[in-house]
């Protein structure tokens, strides 16, 4: 018999983000909320490396399907410039440019998909270099558009399900034994 467990889950909706840092890009904010009349948006990227960084920018619409992330070709949004050449210690200012409306009654979800591409011209011949991706969000959507937060037990996993109509940023998840002890499931950032 599956025993019955209080779940408790706390997620902050926060309004102000940090910069976002893997390697030596910087990414502010880390996630990006547009009003559904608004013509466009930026993003600012700072190459905080000695050396140029050269960057590949491509959006998709976003959607989770059975809890995978799945990323979709889009005709909504663009981003401008899709390929920048940072030059080190420097900034890149990039838009996110509406190019049809996207009013809807339920919040749109985006991935801006920042990609680093190697230098092929380097003096110093073929080399293995890792290369840098990040994935920022983006949403479209009227700032009344909230979530609705459904949360279930299914073996040994939680499932949580959005039937609101705007996204929930949810953080330090934990949930209450039987003795109302918490348990962590994921401190920091669990997901959108």
């Amino acid at each position: 018999m599956m025993k019955r467990f209080s779940i408790f889950l706390v997620f902050l909706l926060s309004a102000l983000a940090g910069p976002l840092t893997a390697g030596q890009l910087t990414v502010a904010p880390i996630r990006l909320h547009m009003g559904p009349t608004q013509p466009n948006a930026t993003f600012t990227l700072t190459n905080g490396s000695n050396e140029d960084g050269f960057y590949q920018l491509q959006l998709f619409a976003w959607e989770q399907e059975e809890g995978e992330t799945v990323l979709k070709q889009q005709h909504d949004l663009i981003i401008t410039p899709p390929v920048t050449m940072i030059p080190g210690n420097s900034d890149q200012v990039v838009r996110v440019v509406r190019q049809r409306p996207t009013v809807s009654d339920k919040e749109k979800s985006y991935r801006l998909i920042i990609s680093e591409v190697p230098d092929t011209e380097s003096e110093r011949g073929a080399q293995l270099k890792v290369l840098l991706r990040l994935s920022v969000p983006v949403f479209v959507g009227d700032k009344n558009q909230t979530h609705a937060l459904t949360v279930t037990r299914q073996q040994n996993r939680f499932v949580i399900r959005n039937k609101g109509n705007g996204h929930a940023r949810l953080v330090n998840a934990y949930w209450l034994d039987d003795k109302q002890q918490p348990r962590l499931i994921r401190k920091g950032l669990a997901g959108y």
